[in-house]
């Protein structure tokens, strides 16, 4: 057979695998456009409640649940050193204090978080002796606080000063990711509000964030909250270490932003996009919600939970 004849029935061959693709994708898209927002809500948290995560209606965000599964990993240090291998370049301000008779940390986050940009604060306390795993981590283990401890938290996450979200409720772990957003850490900013449920714990997170190096004239305070901007942190950061291949994590992160937002173009709302993709593009879907980081993170926590097992029984030994 003829070369040219060849190559135009490879030519034909395409065309009909484009058209087909084309007729398809415009299907699909009918599709979601045609479910109702109470259909699209339903299947996308059923499938983001397996990874503890909701979708934020009134954001069009995804945020975390009160019950997850980080809930039970509790926080220490090393996660934050752990956050670059997870595609997670985040800047964190822990702030220590003491109350009540026990250690606190109230810890606060923003960043890039693979597909994602966001902004968290989470508030964890401890009653036992430091842990020590030989080449990987030493200090505090923090267990999440209970649920008559939450805290009524609000923050609103800027980019170069332009809002993306704003959460707000009484929680643990108040989070919130926009789906799609790619950003620098450095760019991001948090406006903090903290209502406290008394003076004395007010005074003692105060006490806890002047040692982290905020002064005078960057806290306001009403009564017994406190307001405060997380812009560039004055704790030293643990993703300092990952420095050359910083670049690198946040290529490929911003790279599956824009595959997100290339697949996703015809639609607007994030709800319709990660329908779009729960129902025709799950492996693009699964990076959003963090499978993998899910699996390293549990797979740490038994690591350090056998320490933390081991404290315990020899601080039993000496009741």
């Amino acid at each position: 057979m003829d070369i040219k004849w060849i190559i135009v029935i490879i030519i034909i061959i395409l065309a009909l695998f484009l058209y087909r693709w084309i007729i398809q994708r415009k299907q699909a898209i009918n599709n979601v456009l045609q479910r109702s927002d109470e259909e699209k809500i339903k299947d996308i948290n059923n499938v983001l409640e397996l990874y503890s995560f909701v979708y934020d209606e009134t954001n069009d965000i995804i945020c975390s649940s009160m019950y997850p599964w980080q809930r039970e990993v509790g926080y220490c240090r090393f996660y934050d050193e752990a956050a670059p291998a997870l595609n997670m370049i985040i800047d964190s301000e822990p702030i220590y204090f003491e109350y009540d008779n026990r250690r606190w940390l109230i810890e606060f986050w923003k960043g890039q978080y693979g597909m994602t940009t966001g902004g968290e604060i989470g508030i964890y306390v401890t009653d036992m002796d430091d842990i020590n795993i030989p080449g990987i981590f030493s200090g505090p283990f923090f267990k999440a606080v209970s649920d008559k401890e939450l805290l009524n938290m609000d923050f609103k996450l800027k980019i170069c000063e332009k809002k993306l979200f704003q959460r707000k409720d009484y929680h643990w772990w108040l989070t919130g990711f926009d789906v799609g957003v790619f950003s620098n850490p450095r760019k991001l900013s948090m406006e903090i509000r903290i209502i406290f449920p008394n003076i004395i714990m007010k005074h003692a997170f105060l006490s806890g964030l002047k040692r982290a190096g905020y002064k005078e004239d960057e806290i306001k305070i009403i009564k017994n909250t406190i307001y405060f901007d997380f812009n560039k942190p004055k704790s030293d950061q643990p993703r300092n270490r990952y420095k050359l291949i910083i670049p690198f994590i946040q290529l490929m992160n911003k790279t599956y932003c824009k595959i997100y937002n290339l697949i996703t173009k015809d639609f607007t709302r994030t709800i319709d996009k990660i329908d779009f993709l729960r129902l025709y593009y799950p492996n693009l879907f699964m990076l959003i919600v963090g499978k993998n980081r899910m699996k390293k993170l549990q797979k740490s926590y038994k690591v350090i939970s056998f320490y933390i097992n081991r404290n315990e029984m020899r601080s039993n030994e000496h009741l």
